[in-house]
């Protein structure tokens, strides 16, 4: 575990807790969230993503009932925050989802606006890169609980960071920086982040870069449907089928069929393309 500046200052404080054994505490967790698993919703879930990574089947209410359990019970409550920062971190190095989903929701619900916003993305980065955050299901529920609010508590500055993380070769981290958007879309002075990283993600190949943009155009045409038919005519050649209608949801339907007319002719001719080539 790599822990950061916040957590080394209670390291080198003479006033710091004694060290804490995070494997039993994460076990306790476990063991509370195994006794509410249902066979039915695991094979459900993993169904559903495909394999992505592997469920115990207990849903949403019971992990956030069990993490405050445990939490209270386990006396985690009343650690300093950098601690507690640091364990919930450790729940992603579990391989289980409802572990990851734990900690999104250690974070979420106790933590995020505690920790200075730097060190907080500096560790958050580190999840991805490490890829103990590599499907979609957790990406996006961190983007929307964890990364979202983080940004709507510290602005801009925050937000630019965030913004930044389109560049990097790890798919998780670079959709992150378009759907950690997704809860502050609403204001202006992000737009122009938010087309930069889809820019950026749009050209990719990966599926899910492309989706990612898809979602937040949709969110954006909320609030200024031109700058999303505008941003779609520009890059039309690079999107999917999907992309765009996810895109194109809010907008009128004459809209939609003019969009997956044109991006169905651009398909055709780069097929056309490669054929000459071959």
């Amino acid at each position: 575990m790599q822990y950061g500046l916040g957590v080394l200052r209670y390291i080198n404080s003479p006033e710091r807790p004694v060290a804490r054994d995070h494997t039993a505490l994460v076990r306790h967790l476990q063991d509370a969230l195994d006794g509410s698993s249902s066979g039915a919703t695991k094979t459900w879930w993993e169904r559903y993503l495909k394999g992505a990574i592997e469920f115990r089947g207990v849903g949403i209410p019971q992990i956030r009932s069990a993490l405050a359990d445990w939490r209270s019970d386990s006396g985690v409550r009343s650690w300093p925050l950098a601690d507690q920062f640091a364990l919930a971190l450790r729940l992603f190095e579990e391989p289980m989802a409802e572990d990851k989903l734990a900690g999104v929701l250690f974070l979420q619900e106790y933590l995020y606006d505690g920790v200075p916003w730097r060190e907080s993305l500096r560790q958050y980065g580190s999840l991805f890169e490490r890829r103990l955050i590599a499907d979609w299901n957790t990406c996006d529920w961190f983007c929307v609980r964890v990364l979202g609010p983080t940004i709507a508590t510290h602005g801009r500055a925050c937000a630019k960071t965030v913004s930044r993380w389109s560049q990097s070769p790890e798919l998780w981290k670079a959709r992150a920086s378009v759907i950690g958007f997704v809860p502050v879309i609403a204001e202006l002075d992000y737009h122009p982040l938010v087309l930069r990283s889809s820019t950026v993600l749009i050209r990719r190949d990966e599926r899910f870069a492309k989706t990612a943009v898809g979602w937040i155009l949709r969110e954006l045409s909320k609030h200024d449907s031109g700058t999303v038919t505008a941003f779609v005519d520009e890059q039309l050649p690079y999107f999917s089928t999907e992309g765009i209608r996810n895109a194109l949801k809010y907008l009128p339907e004459a809209t939609r069929r003019k969009f997956l007319k044109g991006l169905k002719a651009a398909q055709q001719q780069q097929s056309g393309g490669r054929c000459a080539r071959g």
